[in-house]
């Protein structure tokens, strides 16, 4: 029996193939499950939350407010006010792309909700005014250097919605205050906070400064609904002269002109400004080179942009009829031998006139521009 025994067990204690993984499975020793340091977990949590709300802030675009039917409509502008409430504002500050209409008759919407970048007429020491809403009831606004903040959120309407830096605050795409800009120095901003009471409301003001005002809402007249215009532009050629007209738009050879009367010419410029055709207007200015045509011709080049991108066709022809509306009953005066004059009343049963000059072939061309805004030098 002894024998068997040892027998037994040396057999036991040779190597079979699962007899060694076994025995290492069951030697191997299980490793203690290490403490995690919960104070350690929390700080790198943290930290990383920091780091993500810090790279979201710089890099995440900044909340607005755009309102104002969130797209900056334009003003309707209406001929027939039956029944609607027109007023003659004594200054109009209409911040946007309708800032060439602050001498228009308006109409007005006494019972209508008002939002930020709503135009909003109020009664002033001198009379009615209109401007636009920059802050509601119970608001804290602040202008810093052209940027309006509302309760910390950036107003965005009407063009607004970054800070005017020195290099921005000629350019009027970029800045829209420019418009209301008369002289040749940048006038500076408030940088205020104004907050409002529930009966108040913000709206921009240019003064000394420009700025902030609060009105009450016992001061309002309404909000802005529509421009009321209902002059049309009466410029008309004869058969004859829209036959000459249309030749010269292809190929711009000005002895087409030759024999058409400079009233004919004057209607043709405006007419093609009017279309937005600004390479036949261009064709039609003046050839004639002295003091006077270099500065219109510089004034034109300065402010070109501004009626290419910010006129539409219907307020181009707006501008123009109340401008230049009279022409068709104008008279030709002849000042020199190559200086004449278009005389004509205006829209408003003012006189008015247009300078021409006669160019080295003897064609009169016309040396004014239209009236866009006084550039800032």
């Amino acid at each position: 029996m002894k024998e068997f025994k040892n027998q037994l067990k040396r057999e036991l204690q040779q190597d079979a193939p699962y007899t060694t993984e076994l025995k290492q499975r069951l030697l191997q020793t299980k490793r203690k499950p290490k403490k995690r340091n919960w104070q350690v977990l929390s700080v790198s949590v943290a930290m990383c939350c920091l780091i993500g709300m810090i790279v979201y802030a710089q890099f995440a675009p900044q909340q607005s407010v755009q309102t104002a039917n969130e797209g900056n409509p334009l003003l309707p502008i209406i001929k027939d006010v039956t029944a609607l409430e027109v007023i003659k504002p004594q200054t109009a500050y209409l911040l946007g792309e309708q800032w060439m209409l602050h001498g228009f008759r308006m109409v007005i919407d006494e019972e209508a909700k008002i939002t930020y970048g709503d135009y909003v007429a109020y009664y002033g020491p001198e009379g009615i005014v209109v401007s636009t809403v920059l802050g509601l009831a119970n608001d804290s606004v602040t202008m810093d250097e052209g940027q309006i903040r509302v309760n910390g959120t950036i107003l965005t309407v009407r063009g607004l919605g970054k800070k005017i830096g020195e290099a921005e605050q000629k350019d009027p795409f970029k800045n829209p205050y420019y418009f209301y800009e008369w002289g040749i120095q940048f006038t500076p901003f408030a940088n205020e906070t104004v907050d409002t009471a529930k009966d108040e409301l913000l709206v921009y003001n240019k003064e000394d400064h420009q700025q902030l005002l609060k009105i009450k809402d016992a001061q309002l007249a309404g909000k802005v609904t529509a421009i009321y215009a209902p002059v049309e532009l009466a410029l008309t050629l004869t058969p004859e002269e829209q036959a000459v007209y249309e030749a010269f738009k292809t190929d711009y050879d000005l002895e087409r002109l030759r024999g058409i009367s400079p009233i004919a010419i004057t209607k043709m410029f405006l007419l093609s400004e009017s279309e937005q055709d600004y390479e036949t207007y261009e064709a039609l200015f003046t050839n004639v080179e002295n003091k006077h045509t270099i500065e219109v011709k510089q004034y034109y080049e300065t402010t070109k942009a501004v009626r290419q991108q910010l006129y539409t066709p219907e307020l181009n022809r707006l501008m123009i009829a109340s401008g230049f509306n009279g022409i068709e009953k104008a008279s030709f005066e002849v000042r020199s031998e190559t200086e004449g004059w278009v005389v004509y009343t205006g829209e408003n049963g003012l006189p008015a006139k247009v300078r021409m000059e006669k160019n080295e072939q003897g064609i009169w061309q016309p040396s004014f521009s239209r009236p866009i805004y006084t550039p800032l030098e």
